[in-house]
């Protein structure tokens, strides 16, 4: 049900309860409450009880029924009946006149929490067993009574024992109805034909059959399941130890469809001995501790997969015939008449698979050794018998076909431990006469250890069960843990090319043979050479799945049309057709077949006959894995005949470049292919060449490129994506600078979602100058500019963009901008709003093509005389964000540039909130700043300044003018999402021209004053001031000029006064802490995040938040014109150049200062 359901059910019960239940209380306050506590908890009106006073009034037919010391029990007729949920009306009714149970606890009208305590026992479902409806009171004797369900008489049958009493209703309070058996008191008079079926010491198990028969829940209610056959465990001696006869119930599972469940307790009146009563009759073998394990195990099986471990009398074994066997034991087989146990989900309760066949271990002499060899065999056990002759122990197995025919104990276990763990396929002992038409297909000479055979495998009535290659292991009879690590070599899937399907032994020469499926022969061709067929085998052996490509040795013969691409000293490259093709797995035809008449490379390694390891070294470095998805794919190994040259046989892949190391790169670059095919492309297979650009480093043309790039399509082959739009990037006189040109290729990312996408490496037939390949190039439509540098740095951040959702950073022509609007000015920047025409470039989804937002509003930073400081500009480019979400840092499109000027422009996003201090006091927002969202704004802050400092960046001019709004108003269903801008000043951490100090005297950091290098420390003090203004609403040292003397007080420890009311005391804390002389006492920027996280979300901080929040309230909700603050005519909130008030700083501060000894820190 969702939650939605579940509102409307509360909802619908609520309102029930209000119109229904106003006139019933019990005139008792800590019963009424409790009743309306139990109520407010109902969460799912189908499942939940709907707990309430009933008035004693509403019982009729009132009739005792049992009574046991404090408790009467009545039995009664409920006239309106308890509240049932109609799904189809959807409204609450009563099921009227409604037979329940009164369990009146006498003497309870003092002792109302014992009656809660009784109350809160049972569950709140109405799916239990037990259900409580309600409390309701005698009104003649005061007594509380439990209104419960009558799911069916129970309380006739009464243990007479109080600790067993109490216990079976604890048992049947927790009984759900659908899975759980009923716990109950058994009276012995219920048990008929108790026959005795074993003994063990304090214990005697008899089968008898139960009369009236357990509970049964079926169509909505209980019924007995009469004369049901159970097992009474008779607990000899145990009258007087109620504790233990308890502790063995607790072993028991309650559910009623786990092998051994316990229905109830009962007691021989003559005896007075307890009896636990389970659900299946369970044989004992007279030792201890056999039947001790045996019940242990039992009671762990709780899955119906489970084989049933237990006794099996030897009487029940039929046609007992001897298979095998050794000094340790015989094998038999044997029928088993009874058969085992299994779960049947149509009846609900474990049945018997009579007469199945078994295999029986007889263990000599292993009367004293049975516990360990059962936990060795438990997971295939059956059971355990004993040879009523010999007393040796019998394990009783699942018939392993076969297997009895093995005489080796370690292969025996093996196979066993194989079989446990494959469940796709039968790995087994193959008897060696099931084997026909064997024929020897090695013909390597020079390897004695391994002969490999072809045969047809036949079952027992002569019918054929597939082609088969037997590997026959010689002298291995005497070698177990080599065969068996020679098997481990095998996966075992079976879809894999070699699946082992089991083993087999010579009779004739004992030696042991694997049997392998034969996917297709390829065995009878082999290169002769006993390194290279080792190898070859062992890359089949590698083979984990269908999709990938089988390598083999391919015989020269194969081999036509072979022409040849392309040579240098060391290696020749060709082209040919391979007649058979290399294998793949149909899915049609559900095997390997083959593709023929496939287009291969031919890479001919020279003078390599006598180098083999060379050859392997050389094929390990291409992928065999899956077929068709890898670009340079290795189908095999051939050899020249004439000049015995090794052959590596690749798939084809058209071109080489002719340069040994352009090859090798490309080679390098397919290998690491996931889903972009990088290669060579020959200049003849572009068209429609046009330059569109150029400067003294590259020329940039558009072409159109005849094949197109190679596309994954499903398993088999890569499709060309033909006449495809690319950009050919030629690198000008690279010739004979193939580093330079790898080194360009390793900047774009390998990834097929990136904006720019490298395809290849290409060269110009006239000026041999080497192109690169891309899919784009920033915008075709916009020209980029003519500075060299500004080019490169576009080029850089496009190739930093991985994910779809980045902003794509581009050069945009001036004349695509309109409306263009002044909004604000510094010392070295004029800042306009506009509309940019185009809009920036965006991906709605990976996988489409770029879009572009028209008309979007932007802001335009417009930098004075910026043509001559380039690096300053790119500078401040790079701190801006290219992220679109998660980012507290103003986002940047993109440059441009004033025709009339030729000041170079910032396109940054519009922050249409503006600058901190301002929106603060517009659109009346200080009403709706409330603490909650000040704490918030700032913990936005601190993200995007943790965005810098994890780049080891400092922001170094970090004040409120310098952290916009994206929205103008305040207000509580408006997301207001954080800014910070101004990035002209970032730099490395130390790495600042110390001799210019520049920015807004109150946020700049005393030791930053006195000279040293601006920190990450130096943006913590700024953010300390930001904190004051966003506690007081009032700029720092509004009331000063901001002159020498105030840089003096500030090096000397003087900071902005603040009322300890106006913000909380734990915010005022880390203000200071933030602002502190000593750089090294203040928080780093992590610390500070995680600060802010904690005022905002700590219950400990709640109260003084509070305190705070209703101190603004009083004090700052009076109208606009009472909140005008009279500011220094010398204050200043822009940023400057300072260095007139510092210059002299040091004649000024007193030698005594604390600050001499914690701001001058030498460097």
């Amino acid at each position: 049900m969702s939650s939605r359901d579940k509102n409307i059910d509360h909802l619908e019960y609520s309102k029930y309860l209000k119109n229904k239940f106003t006139d019933w209380t019990s005139g008792n306050e800590r019963i009424d409450d409790f009743v309306q506590e139990r109520q407010s908890k109902i969460e799912d009106c189908c499942c939940d009880v709907i707990f309430e006073w009933i008035p004693y009034s509403q019982f009729d037919k009132i009739k005792e029924i049992g009574k046991n010391g404090p408790i009467t029990v009545c039995s009664a007729i409920w006239k309106n009946g308890p509240l049932t949920y109609n799904l189809k009306n959807k409204e609450y009714t009563r099921d009227s006149n409604k037979e329940i149970v009164l369990i009146l606890l006498h003497d309870s009208q003092n002792s109302i929490e014992f009656v809660i305590k009784e109350v809160k026992k049972y569950s709140p479902r109405n799916y239990m067993f037990l259900v409580l409806y309600g409390i309701s009171q005698n009104p003649d004797t005061k007594d509380y009574i439990l209104v419960q369900n009558n799911s069916i008489n129970l309380t006739d049958w009464k243990s007479g024992n109080e600790k067993i009493d109490d216990f079976i209703r604890e048992r049947q309070l927790k009984t759900n109805i659908v899975c759980d058996v009923v716990f109950e008191w058994i009276p012995y008079s219920q048990f008929d034909k108790i026959k005795e079926t074993g003994k063990n010491g304090p214990i005697t198990v008899c089968s008898a059959i139960w009369k009236n028969g357990p509970l049964t829940w079926k169509n909505k209610e209980y019924t007995r399941d009469s004369n049901k056959e159970i097992a009474l465990t008779l607990l000899h001696d145990s009258q007087n130890s109620i504790e233990f006869v308890i502790k063995e119930a607790k072993k028991y599972s309650a559910r009623n469809d786990d092998f051994f469940a316990l229905c109830g307790i009962s007691q021989n009146p003559d005896t007075n001995e307890y009896i636990l009563i389970q659900n299946n009759i369970n044989r004992t073998s007279g030792d201890v501790k056999i039947d001790n394990l045996i019940q242990e195990i039992q009671l762990k099986t709780n899955k119906h997969d489970n084989t049933v471990l237990e006794w099996i009398p030897y009487n029940e074994f039929d046609q007992i015939e001897e298979a095998g066997g050794n000094h340790l034991m015989t094998v038999y087989s044997a029928i088993w008449s009874n058969g085992p146990l299994y779960y049947n989900n149509s009846y609900r309760c474990y049945i018997r698979d009579s007469k199945s066949r078994v295999i029986l271990k007889c263990l000599h002499n292993s009367q004293n050794l049975i516990e360990s060899v059962i936990n060795k065999h438990l997971t295939s056990l059956y059971g355990i018998s004993q040879n009523i002759y010999t007393k040796d122990y019998i394990l009783v197995q699942k018939d392993l076909t076969d297997l009895y025919s093995v005489i080796n104990e370690k292969i025996v276990d093996f196979i066993r431990e194989i079989q446990l763990k494959t469940k796709s396929y039968m790995f087994k002992w193959i008897p060696y006469y099931q084997f026909e038409e064997m024929k020897k297909i090695d013909q390597n000479k020079s390897i004695t250890v391994i002969t490999v055979y072809s045969a047809i495998w036949k079952d027992d009535s002569g019918h054929s069960i597939r082609e088969v290659v037997l590997k026959c292991l010689h002298d291995s009879q005497d070698l177990i843990e080599f065969v068996i690590n020679e098997v481990k070599e095998y996966l075992t899937k079976d879809k894999e090319f070699y699946v082992l399907s089991g083993i087999s032994q010579n009779p004739y020469t004992n030696d042991y043979i694997l049997v392998l499926n034969n996917s297709i022969n390829l065995t009878n061709w082999t290169s002769g050479n006993e390194k290279v067929d080792n190898f070859i085998w062992k890359m089949q052996l590698k083979i984990n799945n269908p999709w990938n490509t089988i390598f083999e040795w391919i015989p020269y013969n194969q081999l036509f049309k072979v022409k040849e691409e392309n040579k240098n000293n060391f290696i020749t490259v060709y082209s040919a057709i391979w007649k058979n093709g290399p294998l793949y797995y149909s899915t049609v035809e559900n095997k390997y077949t083959r593709d023929s008449n496939k287009k291969v490379a031919l890479k001919c390694l020279h003078n390599s006959q006598n180098y083999v390891d060379i050859v392997i070294n050389e094929v390990k470095s291409y992928s065999i894995k899956e077929f068709g998805k890898d670009i340079y794919i290795i189908y095999g190994i051939s050899q020249n005949p004439d000049t015995n040259d090794y052959i590596l046989v690749l798939n084809f892949m058209n071109h080489m470049s002719g340069n040994k190391e352009i090859d090798n790169f490309v080679q390098e670059m397919q290998l690491k292919t996931d889903d972009i095919v990088f290669e060579w492309i020959p200049y003849n297979k572009f068209y429609e060449i046009k330059e569109i650009y150029k400067n003294s480093l590259a020329t940039i043309y558009s072409a159109i490129w005849r094949d197109g790039p190679l596309n994954e399509y499903y398993k088999y082959s890569y499709k060309r994506n033909s006449n495809k739009n690319v950009i050919l990037k030629q690198l000008n006189n690279s010739q004979n600078l193939t580093q330079f040109v790898m080194n360009e290729v390793k900047k774009y990312p390998a990834i097929s979602s990136s904006f720019l996408i490298i395809y290849g490496i290409s060269q110009n037939s006239k000026s041999n100058d080497y192109i690169l390949v891309q899919d784009k190039f920033i915008n075709t439509k916009n020209s980029p500019t003519s500075n060299e540098k500004i080019n490169k740095t576009i080029q850089e951040i496009q190739f930093e963009i991985l994910k779809y959702d980045d902003l794509i950073f581009e050069w945009i022509p001036y004349n695509q901008f309109d409306r263009i609007k002044q909004i604000g000015k510094g010392g070295y920047s004029t800042v306009y709003s506009a509309i940019w025409k185009d809009g920036p470039l965006y991906l709605e989804s990976q996988g489409e093509k770029y879009k572009r937002v028209s008309n979007k509003e932007i802001a335009l930073k417009c930098l004075n005389n910026s043509q001559n400081l380039i690096n300053e500009l790119l500078k401040e480019v790079k701190a801006y964000s290219t992220k679109p979400t998660h980012s507290s840092i103003l986002k940047v499109y993109g440059i441009s540039q004033d025709p009339s000027t030729k000041n170079y422009i910032i396109v940054l996003h519009y922050a249409a909130g503006g600058r901190f201090d301002h929106w603060m006091s517009t659109n009346e927002n200080y009403k709706h700043f409330n603490w909650k969202k000040r704490i918030q704004t700032l913990f936005y802050i601190a993200s995007g300044l943790r965005e810098l400092h994890d780049k080891q960046v400092v922001h170094r001019d970090f004040h409120t003018g310098n952290i916009l709004f994206s929205n103008p108003f305040m207000k509580p269903h408006i997301n207001n999402k954080i800014f910070i801008s101004d990035m002209g000043l970032c730099g490395e951490v130390g790495n600042i021209d110390k001799t210019k100090i520049y920015g807004v005297t109150p946020y700049i950091a005393p030791e930053v004053l006195r000279g040293k290098a601006y920190t990450e420390a130096a943006d913590i003090y700024s953010f300390g001031m930001i904190m004051y203004f966003v506690a007081t609403e009032r700029q720092p040292f509004d009331d000063r000029a901001h002159d020498e003397r105030l840089v003096v007080n500030i090096c000397d420890g003087v900071r902005p006064e603040i009322n300890d009311q106006v913000a909380p005391r734990c915010y005022i804390d880390l203000m200071k802490k933030c602002w502190d002389s000593n750089p090294i006492n203040r928080p780093d920027v992590m610390e500070l995040y995680r600060s802010l996280s904690s005022i905002s979300m700590n219950n400990l901080y709640k109260a003084d938040i509070e305190k705070a929040e209703n101190y603004r309230i009083l004090h700052f909700s009076s109208p606009n014109d009472d909140r005008k603050v009279s500011i220094h005519p010398q204050a200043f909130y822009t940023s400057r150049l300072l260095n007139s008030s510092t210059e002299n700083l040091l004649s000024y501060i007193d030698d005594k200062s604390e600050c001499s000894d914690c701001a001058i820190i030498n460097e």
